[in-house]
C-alpha cells in the first residue's frame, strides 16, 4: 500500500516551494506515495493548478498568521482519508501541520525552502514568524532541508536530535532547441531592440530577491555606453518600488509582471542575473544554467553549492559595484562565457526530479518505520 501524505503549505503564490510540490506530485512512484494537498490561502493558484493536473486539492483558509481554526478541519480530513504523514511547507504549513500531527498521533515532517525571517516584507512580521516556528520545530518527526547552507542554519534550532537531511530541489529538462525562436518572440512582445544587452531576473519583487541591487549595477553599465536593456520577470510588493528605481535610473526596462512558464523568456535575456540577499537554493539558476545564459549572482545561501566550481560569477549580497563588476566582466569577454556556460549546463544535470522524488520517498521510509 502506497504511503497517504497529505502537503501543507500557505500557496498563495506560486513560487519556489509551490512548484517544488506540484512536481513531486509527479514524479512520485504511485505505487509507493500518494499525495494530497491543503492550501491555507483564499483563493490558493497552487489548488487550482494542482486540482487541474487531477490532484487532490483543498483550501482551508486562514484569516490572519495566527488563526488556528483550520487544525480541526485538516484532523478530519486526516481521519477520513487515512494519512500516514503529514509534509509541511513554510511558516504557516508548519504551525498547522505540527499542531495537526500532535492531535492525531501522526508523524509531521518539514521541507525547509529558505530563510523565514527574510520570507516577509516586514522585518516584524519575519521575526514574530521565526519565533513561531521555533517553538514547534522541535515537535517535528523529521527535517528537510533544500541546500546544506539551511541545513547548517537548522541544526542550532532543534532542541533535540530530529532525522535531518538535505534534499536538493530537481528541475525537468528543458528543450531549448527553439531558442533563436523564442528570443524574436519575447523581444518583439516587449519591443527590445535586436542590438538590446539584456540583463535578465526572474523572481518575487521582494526585498529579500533584491532587485534594486540589479537597478543598480546597471546604471553604471548603461552609462558607460553598454546597451543595457532590464528585464525584471515576476509580480510582488515591491512592484511600485521597483517601477520607480527603474524610470528614475534612465535604463529602459521592460517589467512584465508574474509569467507563466518564465523560462521561455530566458533566451530573450543575455546574462541572467540574480541579486538575492538569501536564497534557499536558487532553482531558476538551473533553469538559467539549461538556458545556456551566462550567470551573475550572490554568494549566498544554497547558490554556491549550486555552482562550486566557477559555473558563474558570484559576488557578495547587497553589493551593487561588485555585481555590475561581474555583469561588466562576462559582457566582454565571450570567451569567458561559453566556458562557464558550457560548466554551468553540465553541473545542472545533477539536480534531476526522479531524485529529488525518490530521496523524499525514503525519507518518508525512514520516517515511518521508525514510528513503527
Amino acid at each position: 500500500m502506497p504511503y497517504k501524505v497529505l502537503h501543507l503549505i500557505g500557496g498563495g503564490e506560486i513560487g519556489g516551494a509551490e512548484l517544488h510540490i506540484l512536481r513531486l506530485f509527479e514524479y512520485f512512484d504511485r505505487e509507493r506515495v500518494s499525495p494530497s494537498l491543503i492550501c491555507l490561502a483564499k483563493n490558493s493558484p497552487l489548488a487550482a493548478r494542482a486540482a487541474a493536473a487531477g490532484w487532490q486539492a483543498l483550501v482551508y483558509p486562514m484569516a490572519f498568521f495566527m488563526d488556528l481554526r483550520p487544525v480541526l478541519r485538516i484532523t478530519a480530513f486526516c481521519r477520513r482519508e487515512k494519512i500516514d504523514l503529514i509534509h509541511a511547507h513554510g511558516a504557516r504549513g508548519n504551525l498547522l501541520g505540527r499542531l495537526a500531527a500532535d492531535r492525531l498521533g501522526l508523524p509531521c515532517i518539514s521541507t525547509i525552502h529558505s530563510d523565514i525571517l527574510h520570507d516577509y516584507t516586514s522585518g516584524v512580521k519575519g521575526r514574530l514568524a521565526f519565533f513561531i516556528d521555533d517553538q514547534t520545530i522541535s515537535r517535528s518527526a523529521g527535517l528537510i532541508t533544500v541546500s546544506r547552507s539551511l541545513y547548517e542554519s537548522t541544526l542550532p534550532r532543534l532542541q533535540k536530535p530530529l532525522p535531518l537531511t538535505v534534499i536538493y530541489n530537481g528541475i525537468p529538462t528543458i528543450d531549448f532547441s527553439e531558442a533563436a525562436g523564442l528570443r524574436r518572440r519575447f523581444r518583439e512582445l516587449w519591443r527590445i531592440a535586436d542590438d538590446a544587452v539584456v540583463l535578465g531576473t526572474i523572481g518575487r519583487l521582494h526585498p529579500v530577491k533584491a532587485q534594486s541591487t540589479l537597478i543598480e549595477a546597471a546604471r553604471p553599465l548603461y552609462g558607460g555606453g553598454k546597451k543595457i536593456h532590464l528585464l525584471i520577470i515576476g509580480e510582488g510588493p515591491l512592484h511600485s518600488k521597483l517601477q520607480s528605481e527603474l524610470d528614475a535610473s534612465g535604463v529602459p526596462y521592460t517589467l512584465p509582471g508574474y509569467l507563466d512558464d518564465a523560462w521561455q523568456a530566458l533566451p530573450a535575456m543575455d546574462l541572467f542575473a540574480l541579486p538575492s540577499l538569501k536564497e534557499g537554493m536558487g532553482l531558476v539558476l538551473l533553469e538559467a544554467a539549461q538556458a545556456m545564459i551566462p550567470i551573475v549572482a550572490t554568494r549566498t545561501g544554497g547558490i554556491p553549492e549550486l555552482f562550486p566550481r566557477q559555473e558563474a560569477i558570484l559576488t557578495p549580497p547587497g553589493d551593487s559595484l561588485s555585481f555590475a563588476a561581474a555583469c561588466s566582466t562576462l559582457l566582454d569577454d565571450p570567451v569567458l562565457c561559453r566556458r562557464l556556460t558550457q560548466k554551468a549546463a553540465e553541473r545542472a544535470k545533477n539536480f534531476t526530479l526522479e531524485k529529488m522524488a525518490a530521496a523524499t520517498y525514503h525519507f518518508y521510509e525512514r520516517i515511518l518505520t521508525f514510528r513503527e
